[in-house]
């Protein structure tokens, strides 16, 4: 159901009054109503209308699928999408609260199992300090590519949590196509060693003339930047992805190697493309992070 009573969202009315501050969900959204008015049968539905109702969030269902990582899905102890999209071969998911994952891949709903994925969220800690006075790090992030494609495919991903009632929270789901650029004449990414990650901060500081500052916290993202090389053969269709996906932001993996996960995110996108000589070419990739 597109509202999610559970969490205490209430569907808007095509008639009603609705007073400021009230909030209702509306195709996928929440919106809060900024001027106090009486809906009929004829008022616009919220999205359509700007004068009475200011756009909030997604709702808590639909949080995932919008374009940012910090806006999420929350359910107590167990959090659950089971999805069926048509064609694709790769899932990634982000902005992930559990302990735990289970992903299922079936040939058709309820159908045979393609493949299955399990196991704890936790993550090896960084150093003895970590591991012995600090909280585990948990992985944030989980992705797959290379799946089996077919028509009718299902995906049933479940994040759960250790302490019942505890929430667990997704906070972006892409299934679709993955691309992968690959080597010459290799099976295996072409991303070469060099690749850069840093934290972009989107918080508020300024510093006054006596010395002091005020300083805001706010949230954080990633800029990635990687070279790939691939086969000459291969940039036209790269210079086509690349053109494709520009100013719509899509997951990033740039190795699947475990020490080199933190070299991913969500973002945007840009990147050109060198002809090196008649069998490479390298592809200069800048990734700028959604918070």
């Amino acid at each position: 159901p597109s509202v999610d009573t559970a969490s205490g969202e209430v569907a808007w009315r095509a008639s009603g009054n609705y007073g400021i501050g009230d909030e209702r969900t509306s195709s996928g959204g929440i919106y809060s109503c900024v001027k106090a008015h009486t809906a009929t049968g004829a008022s616009p539905k919220p999205e359509d209308d700007a004068v009475n109702w200011l756009y909030k969030s997604p709702t808590n269902r639909m949080a995932p699928f919008d374009e940012y990582i910090y806006t999420t899905a929350k359910r107590a102890t167990e959090l659950r999408y089971v999805l069926q999209p048509g064609f694709f071969n790769g899932v990634a998911l982000y902005g992930i609260d559990a302990d735990s994952i289970d992903v299922t891949l079936r040939e058709t709903d309820g159908g045979a199992v393609l493949e299955s994925w399990s196991g704890s969220l936790y993550a090896q800690a960084f150093g003895e300090w970590e591991y012995l006075f600090g909280n585990l790090q948990k992985e944030t992030k989980w992705a797959r590519q290379g799946l089996p494609i077919r028509p009718a495919a299902t995906i049933d991903v479940k994040l759960t949590r250790n302490v019942p009632g505890t929430l667990a929270e997704l906070g972006y789901m892409a299934v679709g196509q993955w691309k992968a650029l690959l080597a010459p004449m290799a099976s295996v990414g072409g991303t070469q060693y060099g690749a850069e990650v840093t934290p972009k901060s989107y918080s508020y500081f300024k510093r006054n003339d006596d010395g002091t500052y005020t300083r805001r916290k706010g949230r954080t993202a990633k800029l990635i930047t990687a070279t790939v090389m691939i086969g000459a053969s291969e940039a036209p269709a790269v210079e086509a992805l690349l053109a494709s996906i520009l100013d719509v932001p899509v997951p990033v993996e740039t190795s699947g190697l475990p020490r080199y996960g933190h070299l991913s995110t969500v973002g945007f996108v840009t990147g050109s493309i060198v002809a090196q000589s008649h069998g490479i070419a390298t592809v200069n990739i800048k990734v700028d992070g959604n918070i």
